[in-house]
């Protein structure tokens, strides 16, 4: 629900319809008996379409703006990816670190 705060009438009715989609998902209400596996019909809104690059349309999705905010904390505290597994993570982290402007430092403690 804190996803609202702020947000126009539109914005929330969306916002809505996605976590009931994600609720029923959790509860099994979506894709017909589930034996362990079944098939979910994703709005197409939320596809992404791109089998070439689906990492890099990701990030342009979400952080389409990254490079004129980049110094801006606020800018990264509104948005995240999520992944189920550290190895997706891993390999989300390093596309979206290479497209920051600047050298790479490592500091070791």
């Amino acid at each position: 629900m804190r996803l609202t705060i702020g947000r126009d009438q539109s914005d929330i009715r969306k916002i809505r319809d996605f976590a009931n989609w994600l609720l029923d998902i959790g509860e099994g209400k979506l894709g017909g008996l589930n034996d362990g596996e079944t098939i979910i019909d994703v709005p197409d809104d939320i596809l992404i379409n791109d089998s070439h690059d689906p990492i890099g349309s990701l990030i342009d999705f979400v952080y389409s703006s990254m490079l004129e905010n980049f110094s801006n904390t606020n800018y990264f505290q509104e948005r995240a990816i999520l992944a189920p597994k550290n190895k997706d993570v891993q390999e989300i982290n390093d596309c979206l670190l290479n497209k920051f402007p600047g050298d790479e430092v490592e500091y070791l403690s």
